[in-house]
């Protein structure tokens, strides 16, 4: 995740200090287009890709949920050392299940929302944020009581001991406390099939499981590129993003009109065949 750094503060929060994305303050506004990377962000082509790709898949596959990315969300500390503080914490994405707000957001203030907070939250790690995202922001979350926190590696831009393929899914128990969960072996190479000994299941508290893909393409350097995806949670199927939806209803389409094509032959070799009859034999009775 790339962000300016920002602390719990303990002062009230009136609206006159909201913070906007740091990913956009030096960019123009920019429509949503499923196949390009938004613009503006401060890191690499692939941190921006995976961010859009998450959002995509979440959003068109959850469609009665509410997904966010790039926004600072803003709440009051529950626990310990945050209770009674206000914290400004940000996410790449955060996901939200059978949660609708109908207008478009500024930042997520979840005072406003009676203090809800994402079902998961999701950062992708950045050479500049990596030790907060595993540290700092997992006791936030927790303190927050976010169900599901999870984080990963797109390609090296960490210490060794976090390299790819990673993936790190904190699960929260009863007790209020995190399980932690890891990925370190890819769940399919991109065009391949699951293997569903490497996936991490969420499904009792999400209608997804959670896996890595390891896609064709490269970073520089030759470094391999990993994907976080999403996989049913009854089936080994993959969910699918916009593009990939529309490619399916293409082929869908496509196959129903040879279908059409097959059986439009099939009613004028039998036309032809009840016209031979009648030459034969003359006309039904």
């Amino acid at each position: 995740m790339t962000e300016k750094k920002s602390k719990p503060s303990s002062h009230p929060f009136d609206g006159s200090e909201r913070k906007k994305s740091t990913r956009i303050d030096n960019a123009p506004p920019d429509l949503f287009d499923p196949n390009k990377p938004r613009v503006g962000r401060r890191e690499s082509e692939p941190h921006s890709a995976e961010i859009t790709y998450i959002h995509n898949v979440l959003t068109i596959n959850f469609p009665k949920g509410r997904t966010l990315w790039d926004l600072h969300h803003y709440f009051w500390g529950k626990k310990d050392a945050l209770k009674g503080k206000e914290i400004d914490i940000q996410f790449d994405v955060s996901f939200f299940k059978d949660f609708q707000i109908t207008h478009t957001l500024s930042s997520y203030d979840g005072r406003k929302y009676e203090g809800k907070t994402p079902d998961i939250a999701i950062n992708i790690l950045s050479k500049r944020t990596w030790r907060s995202d595993l540290s700092e922001k997992v006791d936030i979350c927790k303190d927050l009581e976010i169900s599901v926190y999870a984080v990963f590696s797109p390609y090296k831009v960490t210490s060794k001991i976090y390299n790819p393929p990673f993936l790190r899914v904190l699960i929260l128990k009863d007790d209020g406390t995190y399980k932690q969960e890891e990925l370190r072996s890819i769940t399919l190479k991109e065009g391949e099939g699951i293997n569903e000994k490497n996936i991490i299941d969420i499904s009792t508290t999400l209608p997804f499981r959670l896996g890595l893909m390891q896609l064709r393409q490269q970073h520089e350097e030759e470094q391999p590129l990993f994907r976080l995806i999403f996989i049913d949670p009854s089936e080994p199927r993959i969910l699918p993003s916009i593009t990939e939806k529309a490619k399916e209803a293409e082929e869908k389409a496509k196959e129903a009109e040879e279908k059409a094509k097959e059986a439009e032959e099939k009613v004028k070799e039998l036309e032809k065949d009840i016209n031979k009859y009648r030459e034969k034999f003359g006309e039904l009775k």
